[in-house]
């Protein structure tokens, strides 16, 4: 069963068409344009928009009557929510990465994405401000895309919580099974430094999963960080 959210259409046009106007117009304001801050932008609209979910022909048509839903009034609501996402993802926007290379064609290893979470080793509380790297093999693992950071910065709007996506590795063919070596990284001055390492068995597709889902997701043990004096004390003290 398929089912779409009518919304992501809107939102994803109104949002381009928003950034196409100002980069047209020249607004001081639009400090970037890249694809990097749109779907930013979009994440951000959608995130504050209910969802109007179809499944079949009949709901697509029902929406084409104007007794659905106030169009108009919609796109509007869309506009004003997006000009005020993209003002701040344009005001806070994170470091932008360059463009990874391309994806490989025919059968990959598709590795899931990675999610843990690091607390203080003392009051357990979450971390912030922490630059976590991913690597595999000894080198910094490549992402599937730029909007997947590594290092990924965990901040205040993330606390505790980290997330990777390596990029899928070629395969020589369908089916083939191969573990992958990962090391988790943290360093930070006058902390004890945080080297985790896992293995993962991953089996070779024949497509390249390019879209997000939890059924995908590797998610690690609790990491805890501990201060030089609390790793050397028992007690902490």
């Amino acid at each position: 069963m398929n089912v779409h959210n009518l919304m992501e259409e809107l939102v994803y046009s109104g949002v381009n068409d928003l950034f196409d106007a100002a980069r047209e117009n020249k607004s001081e304001w639009l400090v970037c344009d890249c694809a990097q801050c749109r779907l930013d932008t979009i994440c951000y609209v959608l995130n504050r928009v209910p969802p109007r979910y179809i499944k079949s022909a009949r709901g697509l048509a029902h929406t084409q009557n104007d007794d659905a839903f106030d169009r108009p009034q919609l796109l509007a609501d869309i506009n004003r929510i997006a000009l005020e996402g993209m003002k701040q993802v344009l005001s806070s926007r994170r470091p932008h990465t360059q463009a990874g290379s391309e994806l490989p064609v025919g059968p990959v290893f598709n590795v899931p994405t990675l999610v843990g979470r690091i607390l203080d080793g003392q009051t357990f509380e979450p971390v912030r401000g922490l630059s976590v790297k991913l690597l595999l093999n000894g080198a910094l693992a490549e992402s599937i895309n730029s909007s997947w950071e590594n290092p990924c910065v965990i901040n205040e709007h993330t606390p505790g919580t980290f997330t990777f996506w390596p990029k899928p590795i070629a395969a020589t063919a369908e089916g083939e099974k191969r573990v992958f070596s990962f090391e988790i990284a943290v360093d930070r001055e006058g902390y004890d430094p945080i080297r985790y390492f896992f293995e993962l068995g991953v089996a070779s597709e024949s497509v390249i999963r390019t879209a997000y889902t939890s059924e995908h997701s590797y998610i690690l043990p609790d990491l805890h960080f501990f201060r030089l004096d609390d790793a050397d004390s028992p007690t902490g003290d």
